[in-house]
């Protein structure tokens, strides 16, 4: 057997979330086979050679079939073979995300694999001979949509995970119903929100492509409280190689905004924002995220001065992704700043330094000398030294540590993509994962969250992300400026899939509920996740909630959460990490042996996903961009119905009892098109995985979201999101 690319390969980037799906044609998939050698198709025997040829196409929506003819147009197709037949599968990557193809037996054992494909237009060959126990075909990274069954003669077997009743277990179990209200809306999409607490109900609302809008007495002015578009990244054009230059998804643009606790006497508040490469941007780098001070003069103004703006910070970014977003000052006083590891997959990309863990390449998560990224930094804004626009406060772990940048209150951080304070202190943050996980984070001074040696609570690996090893450090060095300090396991973690579903992309990191609209829901930490969707290309994100421990919330509402959606007892933690196997519901192999734990959910927060008044099945038909919470404790989710910075889908929702709430539905496509997809031409999400995603808003959250990626989660999560992710 054998197995090779037949056109250059990444060693395994992150999804960047796409925007547009690259159309397939058969045409385009012939051609590029061609020059990979004669073919043969499985179905003509005119033509018969020893080995048969399958033709696919691969992209995050699903296993295209070329040829043979009986295979042609379906998406995931069954592939029907004969035992002791030689065969090869050749595959084109559509859409520049990284794919690769693994056959496994009933019991998801792993018979061929091949490495990550992701460059786009390039083809991939496998080849191999027939058996018995060949029972699937899938996508590693994208295994919920890339996914198809394999005919061995009568041997096949259905390998469709599903419980006794026929569905899949879902990994959330439902919550607390809420209602949603609107506060404003016809915006791009969404990033941030504040409501100062100086005695009026205003709120001040960031979008993507440099506005900030002031809605009072429930209106939304006409012209923005400050537009700084003339000062941001030209959104969709990209600087480096990592983003594909035809995508329209972008992680970039206005992403924060916060106001001094003292705004209503000194009209004082900060911006972060992505600026266009400047004269200290290393050749062939991406772009400079900022750290600015506006004012507003006088502070209750419907405008600010564009003009006062004083640069604090400047963060160099080798790529266009993982730039963080809102920041927040803490009860004392004290800005606290996120910055994302710098972009790309693996931390270990142009512009990622090397690090204590030999195993791993990489990065920037686990370094606090050379530069500021992966990490939340802690300042003083009410203080200007000699040389910074800002003071240190004495007080941050890293002041006086020789070789450490004592900005740093806290490192090991991906993608910080959501940060606040509860009223007790405790701060929150969300970190964008990359192929597997998602996770949240209670910050302490002096902490570090383990990426890139760790993915939420699991081991991770720059040489097979979708394959992690089963050990790893738990603490860093026992030398300055680490002393040994434990890697901190998140309060929230969940997977990018459970039992063959997608369960999110990229994670959007939110607040701790503490209002009394919603009593069943106070006390509990609100977040979402960009998408479900892992195409990457519906608006169907998720409102979360996680309650501590031994806490009123935690012990749940009965009612809710044993009949809302029919959900039933055993959505447990049993689950193998690779979560492409096949398991019971509950999380045993046939035979009833149990199998590793998807997540540790005995050492985590009581997890619900929030059931929305006014929806089909509860669900919330958008993509969640951000959360914001005023100074009485209530919640706005933040969201838009398209996953680039495009359109007039922006709103602002606010969270109230499930009778208040308001319909929501998706529209009809024609009348609003979701992802801006040109059919007609090969174009190029998350925020994210990183979707992606898993980068995915990735990774794509890069991908993402991540996006995963979203990485995307993006990421894709990287995305993501790029996986997201993002």
């Amino acid at each position: 057997m054998s197995k090779h690319s037949d056109d250059r390969a990444a060693s395994d980037p992150e999804p960047v979330v796409p925007n547009d799906r690259w159309p397939i044609t058969r045409r385009r998939i012939l051609q590029a086979s061609a020059v990979a050698g004669g073919l043969v198709a499985l179905g003509d025997t005119g033509l018969a050679q020893e080995t048969q040829t399958i033709e696919l196409g691969g992209e995050v929506s699903g296993w295209q079939g070329v040829a043979p003819s009986e295979i042609e147009g379906e998406t995931n197709p069954t592939l029907e073979l004969e035992a002791g037949t030689t065969y090869e599968v050749i595959w084109e990557n559509l859409d520049g995300l990284p794919h690769n193809f693994v056959i496994v037996d009933d019991e998801g054992t792993e018979l061929e694999r091949t490495d990550l494909l992701s460059e786009q237009g390039a083809t991939q060959t496998l080849e191999f001979e027939a058996s018995s126990e060949m029972a699937e075909y899938y996508c590693e990274p994208h295994s919920a949509t890339m996914r198809g069954e394999i005919s061995v003669g009568d041997e096949a077997e259905d390998t469709e995970e599903e419980t006794a009743g026929g569905e899949a277990t879902p990994f959330f179990e439902p919550g607390v119903e809420i209602g949603l209200q609107t506060v404003a809306d016809g915006m791009t999409a969404p990033t941030d929100f504040d409501a100062p607490s100086d005695g009026d109900e205003r709120y001040y609302i960031a979008d993507q492509p440099g506005q900030i809008w002031l809605v009072e007495g429930g209106e939304r002015q006409s012209e923005p409280f400050l537009d700084i578009s003339d000062r941001l990244v030209e959104l969709g054009t990209f600087a480096g190689e990592y983003a594909d230059p035809n995508q329209a998804y972008d992680e970039r643009g206005l992403l924060g905004i916060e106001f001094h606790p003292s705004f209503a006497e000194n009209g004082r508040f900060f911006v972060h924002y992505s600026a266009p490469p400047n004269d200290e941007t290393p050749e062939g780098w991406s772009h400079v995220e900022v750290v600015s001070e506006f004012r507003a003069d006088p502070p209750d103004s419907s405008q600010a001065d564009p003009d006062s703006e004083r640069v604090l910070m400047e963060f160099q970014k080798p790529q266009y992704n993982h730039d963080a977003g809102p920041m927040a000052f803490g009860p004392d006083g004290y800005l606290y700043v996120p910055m994302g590891d710098g972009g790309g997959a693996n931390d270990d990309m142009e512009g990622h330094v090397e690090d204590w863990y030999d195993e791993n390449a990489g990065g920037n998560g686990q370094d606090v000398s050379e530069n500021l990224l992966g990490g939340v930094h802690r300042i003083d804004v009410d203080w200007v030294c000699e040389d910074r626009p800002y003071a240190i406060p004495e007080d941050n772990p890293l002041v006086d540590v020789e070789d450490a940048l004592p900005e740093y209150y806290a490192w090991g951080l991906r993608n910080p993509f959501g940060i606040s304070f509860d009223s007790e202190g405790r701060l929150f943050v969300s970190d964008a994962g990359q192929n597997l996980y998602e996770e949240a984070n209670i910050v302490e001074a002096g902490g570090n969250y383990g990426w890139n040696v760790k993915e939420g609570t699991h081991c991770f690996s720059t040489e097979s992300p979708s394959d992690p090893p089963e050990d790893c450090p738990d603490t860093a060095p026992d030398e300055p400026p680490y002393n040994g300090q434990e890697l901190q396991d998140p309060i929230v973690e969940y997977p990018h899939v459970y039992q063959g579903q997608s369960v999110g992309i990229t994670i959007i990191g939110g607040h701790v509920y503490e209002s009394d609209l919603i009593p069943d829901l106070d006390g509990q930490y609100v977040f979402g996740d960009w998408t479900s969707d892992p195409a990457r290309e519906e608006p169907a994100g998720r409102i979360l909630a996680a309650a501590e421990p031994g806490s009123e919330t935690a012990a749940g509402d009965e009612a809710t959460t044993d009949t809302a959606n029919g959900a039933s007892d055993n959505a447990t933690n049993e689950e193998p990490n690779n979560t492409t196997s096949d398991e019971t519901a509950d999380g045993t192999e046939d035979g009833g042996e149990q199998t590793n734990e998807v997540v540790p959910r005995d050492e985590l927060w009581e997890m619900t996903e929030l059931q929305i008044a006014g929806t089909e099945g509860g669900s919330f038909p958008y993509f969640v961009r951000q959360f914001g919470q005023d100074d009485e404790g209530n919640v706005f989710v933040l969201a838009n119905r398209e996953g680039v910075p495009e359109g007039d889908t922006g709103v602002v929702m606010e969270f109230v009892p499930p009778e208040e709430g308001e319909e929501l539905s998706i529209p009809d496509a024609s009348e609003d098109d979701q992802t801006g997809t040109d059919e007609q031409e090969p174009t190029n999400e998350s925020t994210t995985n990183e979707s992606e995603t898993n980068e995915t808003l990735d990774d794509a959250q890069d991908d993402i979201i991540e996006g995963n990626e979203s990485d995307g989660n993006a990421s894709t999560n990287d995305s993501a999101l790029e996986n997201s992710s993002e």
